[in-house]
């Protein structure tokens, strides 16, 4: 087989795709395409690469007569006659390290990491790395349905900076967020922006809650600025004044949020 069959049934045995195994050697799709069609020959340290991902030898790779798997490799197969091929998914070097699992889901694989020092991207329906992208992404950068990190944006998004559906974060942006500086239609906060805001300074265009309130409806331990107000001066608020209030004063289109106002309202 010539260099470029071998880089097309590695490929195809691991279930990688040719975009996918392009972004673990740093090239396009459109540069494996040319390499598994003889088009073009890739360069050496990307057929070193090649061999440390799908564990074979460069002497395999580049040989008519070459070994596909190095000595080592070899004993380690014979001592056990159980295949382990899926561990060689992953690729050890120094201070990184990726695995990639077998199984697809769509064009993603069921799990990617990819970590090490540096800015390396994972992609899978869970995915870790320093940028990661997935159902389920954990990294310094997140990003899908539920991401966690440093900045994380997603449906469900924890970071020091948050910016999803739902929120958590030191800055929290979100349809509903939490966070020491939250800004969402329904937040919690220190500081906490929107149209239900609770918190410290909590600042509602329909209802606030906290030590310092300004809204529509306004309840404040120590100052409250709205069209209704309470300062309760650390005693209960009265609880069904503002919920009449609230039904009466905030419009029906904001549903549960209504509901979840006045819940809040007696929690606080």
């Amino acid at each position: 087989m010539t260099l470029g069959e071998k880089i097309y049934q590695l490929r195809t045995e691991q279930g990688f795709s040719q975009e996918s195994l392009g972004e673990k050697l740093g090239v396009s799709r459109q540069s494996v395409s040319k390499w598994e069609t003889d088009q073009s020959i890739p360069e050496l340290d990307k057929i070193v690469a090649v061999s440390e991902i799908f564990g074979v030898s460069t002497d395999y790779l580049l040989k008519e007569t070459g070994e596909r798997y190095d000595r080592a490799e070899r004993k380690a197969w014979t001592q056990d006659q159980a295949p382990i091929r899926e561990e060689y998914r992953g690729s050890y070097r120094r201070g990184h390290y990726e695995y990639k699992s077998k199984k697809m889901v769509g064009n993603l694989p069921l799990v990617h990491i990819n970590v090490g020092a540096g800015l390396y991207r994972a992609r899978g329906v869970i995915a870790i790395g320093a940028i990661a992208q997935g159902g389920l992404a954990i990294g310094f950068v997140a990003m899908g349905g539920l991401a966690v990190g440093l900045l994380s944006f997603g449906l469900f998004a924890i970071a020091t900076l948050a910016f999803g559906l739902l929120a958590f974060g030191s800055l929290a942006v979100g349809v509903i967020s939490m966070g020491a500086f939250s800004f969402g239609i329904f937040s919690m906060g220190a500081m906490a922006f929107g149209q239900f805001a609770f918190g410290a300074s909590a600042h509602g265009a329909q209802v606030a809650v906290g030590d310092a309130a300004s809204g529509k409806i306004a309840l404040g331990y120590s100052r409250a600025v709205g069209t209704y107000t309470q300062i309760s001066n650390r005693q209960p608020f009265d609880y069904e004044s503002a919920c009449r209030m609230i039904d009466e004063q905030v419009s029906s289109n904001w549903l549960f949020f209504k509901s979840w106002a006045k819940a809040m309202v007696k929690w606080f």
